[in-house]
């Protein structure tokens, strides 16, 4: 509500309390006059004069409270106003702490990957090639060699990750299908989950269903999701993806059916460098929130129809969007 209509609506209340109680001060003077009783001052009859001053206290009386009854109700729309702005602020600075951490950890990564990345390849390349000259037989060696190269490429993965914490997040915003997003990112999953026993199952939504949001981003964090899921899914487990259509947004639900998220831990899951897998890095869901809000969306922990985890990606409807 804006200033002027806000005052308008306080001079109208202030107004019908002062005629409110003009009219019962006509209501007094008119019994009054009712009952025959009348006032004489010095021999005449002012009931006339005595009845309209009457009213006229009654009128300023009503005014009065009117007025102080509109100054309660500024302060306590005020007070309302502070403490809904102090509760923004809060939340903003909430949101920019883990985004200034990251941003530091990502750019002292990103010197740190620059010095690493390239005898990474070195010595990547000189146990390949130590690989492949191996003669057979010396099955020892190849699983030495081949435990190296695990650990080499875990190593390349995770400066990859930190490395991508110092880039700023420039989203590509565009009309984006969810029917089209899933069959994409169902495509590419079957790359990295063909060597997992997890089968990865959909269940289509509207679809006409379309969000304003970055494809490829969008893809990435429902990637990130479904790795998490099947990471998480015992063997010959499923990891389910969804979508509905919200008010106000389109929601990617990933699922699984793994032991779940302890509920002591549920508020840290998103934490920067926070994990409880042996071999995790903890950058993961830090990484799919960012990317979720730089497109004005979020992700959230949704408790699991039947146990296990689901994550849910919210992202602005396109029919929504702003022009």
């Amino acid at each position: 509500m804006s200033d002027e209509a806000m005052a308008l609506r306080f001079g109208g209340r202030r107004w019908q309390f002062t005629v409110a109680a003009f009219a019962v001060g006509v209501l007094y003077t008119g019994v009054i006059a009712a009952a025959g009783v009348e006032v004489r001052l010095g021999g005449r009859d002012v009931s006339l004069l005595v009845g309209l001053a009457t009213e006229l206290s009654f009128g300023l009386f009503g005014f009065l409270l009117g007025r102080s009854a509109e100054v309660r109700s500024a302060e306590r729309r005020t007070a309302v106003a502070e403490r809904a702005a102090l509760e923004r602020l809060a939340a903003l600075q909430a949101r920019l702490l883990p985004a200034e951490k990251l941003a530091c950890v990502g750019q002292l990564a990103s010197r740190i990957a620059h010095e690493v990345r390239n005898p990474l390849a070195i010595v990547r390349s000189v146990v390949q090639n130590l690989t492949e000259s191996t003669p057979e037989g010396t099955e020892g060696t190849r699983r030495s060699c081949a435990l190296v190269l695990e650990e080499i490429d875990r190593l390349s993965r995770i400066t990859a990750s930190l490395t991508g914490l110092a880039r700023p997040v420039l989203p590509r915003l565009s009309t984006v299908s969810a029917a089209e997003a899933v069959a994409r990112v169902e495509w590419l999953a079957r790359h990295f989950l063909e060597a997992r026993p997890v089968t990865l199952r959909t269940a289509p939504g509207p679809a006409t269903a379309t969000a304003h949001a970055d494809p490829d981003l969008v893809c990435q964090v429902l990637l990130g999701l479904i790795s998490n899921g099947a990471e998480a899914s015992p063997d010959g487990g499923t990891v389910e993806l969804g979508w509905q259509v919200g008010e106000a947004d389109v929601i990617f639900r990933v699922s699984d059916r793994g032991p779940g998220v302890a509920p002591e831990i549920r508020e840290r899951i998103f934490d920067p460098f926070f994990t409880t897998k042996e071999s995790g890095t903890g950058l993961g869901l830090a990484v799919a929130r960012e990317l979720a809000e730089a497109q004005g969306g979020r992700v959230v922990l949704e408790s699991g129809d039947s146990g296990g985890t689901c994550f849910a990606l919210g992202l602005p409807r396109a029919d929504r969007a702003a022009p």
